[in-house]
């Protein structure tokens, strides 16, 4: 069942919410193990998959706290008074910290959007460009904690700027050496655990 998220921007419709099946088909609550959250501006989707029966009190439950929780970083990333980046891409790495490590949201915050272990993030860059030096994640580092602004490559009028740290992170080298070297405070539940 499909609805218009217009919580955020004064009745403008802003993302549409979908409850989906294993396969990506819009479906009835009953039906769905996943959602869909479509940014309107961008046209681009979040998904997101429970691995959980459909049917289930626990399979809905948590398909409504994500489409809630995407609405809500969305919010908090548009209404910035900083560039926050990519909405979508927000919400895609907020759920990948949560799901990848257990992490809700211990981390420091950088920038916008998604907490980061800036140090871990800065020695993964590093390790990624081939710098394994002692100090080699310093300037990273720097950059980091300084809130440095890029270029968004994905802006196609090539004006909007993210934050340094939601730039590398995009980096899949970059991404899998974060996820690889984060510590571990907690584990994910397993499903039987819900």
């Amino acid at each position: 069942m499909s609805n218009t998220d217009t919580n955020t921007e004064k009745g403008r419709a802003v993302a549409t919410r979908q409850w989906i099946d294993a396969a990506g088909q819009e479906v009835d609550e009953d039906a769905a193990t996943g959602c869909r959250y479509t940014d309107l501006e961008s046209g681009k989707p979040f998904v997101y998959q429970t691995g959980l029966p459909a049917g289930g009190h626990a399979t809905m439950l948590a398909i409504f706290g994500a489409l809630t929780k995407a609405g809500n970083i969305r919010s908090t990333i548009v209404n910035m008074k900083t560039d926050g980046g990519d909405p979508i891409d927000g919400i895609d790495a907020w759920f990948t910290e949560l799901v990848d490590n257990g992490v809700w949201s211990k981390s420091d915050r950088v920038g916008g959007g998604m907490r980061f272990n800036a140090d871990v993030l800065a020695r993964a860059i590093a390790h990624a460009k081939g710098e394994h030096g002692h100090d080699a994640h310093l300037p990273y580092l720097n950059r980091i904690t300084n809130r440095d602004k890029v270029r968004d490559p994905g802006d196609k009028s090539g004006k909007k700027e993210i934050s340094y740290a939601a730039f590398a992170y995009r980096n899949t080298a970059v991404k899998n050496q974060y996820h690889a070297t984060l510590p571990a405070d907690t584990a994910a539940p397993a499903a039987g655990d819900l």
